[in-house]
């Protein structure tokens, strides 16, 4: 059974994967969000439960022995976080935050349904006045694709650099 902070960020995790802050939250409290508060909020609590489970794997997935070594040393708690493992877990959770990135960017699409005025909203409206639908979903499509080809190219030359530094 993980601590009171493991059990927190357990029901955390849990309840904001699925969470849906303009029809759900919003609803159930008898809050009255706007579509671009209730959009950066609904993106910023789904992906800040991902990634923190991203974070959670990549420190557990450093070797109990190398804190151990830390500690020996006579590195404290902190110290040995800071120099040991998180260097290591950084490198670990690299790919998985890549990944988590462009979900990222292609998340902030569905924010359009609830009338947030983003790309596809705009696309959307585009669309409906012009009737040329194919010009502007491929359009809206390689701007995607070119983000999400942006930031893997980011990553890629950010994992080769953590690279050189363990030869």
């Amino acid at each position: 059974m993980p601590g009171p902070i493991g059990l927190i960020g357990f029901v955390y995790i849990q309840v904001f994967r699925a969470l849906s802050v303009y029809f759900g939250i919003a609803a159930a409290f008898g809050l009255n969000f706007d579509p671009i508060t209730a959009g950066v909020i609904s993106l910023t609590l789904l992906n800040s439960a991902y990634m923190a489970e991203i974070y959670r794997a990549a420190i557990q997935a450093i070797d109990p022995d190398q804190r151990e070594a830390a500690r020996s040393l006579g590195l404290g708690g902190i110290a040995t976080f800071v120099n040991v493992v998180f260097p290591q877990a950084w490198r670990i959770a690299i790919p998985s935050l890549v990944n988590q990135f462009t979900d990222i960017i292609k998340d902030s699409s569905i924010v359009a349904v609830i009338g947030t005025p983003d790309l596809m909203y705009v696309m959307i409206e585009r669309v409906s006045f012009y009737q040329r639908p194919f010009e502007f979903y491929t359009t809206v499509a390689g701007i995607y694709l070119v983000m999400v080809v942006i930031v893997a190219q980011l990553a890629n030359r950010l994992e080769k650099r953590l690279q050189r530094h363990l030869v």
